[in-house]
């Protein structure tokens, strides 16, 4: 309902009455007032629950591979850590074409 006007506590008050006169009507005609329904139900498509299954599974597995860093400080540590220019560009191109496709 959209309520415009200099005083809109006027049509306010015409809307309640308007509600109030409803009920007054749906009692004496004997209609019994709609019931609310007393829980809500979700209900998900098989995709959906596909996609759950998924983020379940992903959420299994640990977001750090503990012993790939353990491996990676050692060898910082011991100075024997080579970095691989050549490759750190080929993903950084991958990266960027797969993010303009997207």
């Amino acid at each position: 309902m959209k309520i415009t006007g200099k005083d809109p506590s006027v049509n306010l008050e015409a809307y309640v009455k308007n509600i109030k006169d409803k009920k007054k009507i749906d009692a004496s005609s004997g209609q019994a007032p709609k019931e609310i329904p007393k829980s809500d139900k979700v209900v998900l498509s098989p995709r959906a629950k596909e996609i759950q299954e998924a983020k379940k599974l992903l959420d299994s597995v640990p977001d750090i591979q503990e012993e790939k860093v353990a491996r990676i400080k050692e060898q910082i540590e011991n100075g024997t850590y080579k970095i691989d220019a050549k490759k750190i560009a080929q993903k950084m191109i991958k990266e960027s074409l797969l993010n303009e496709l997207l």
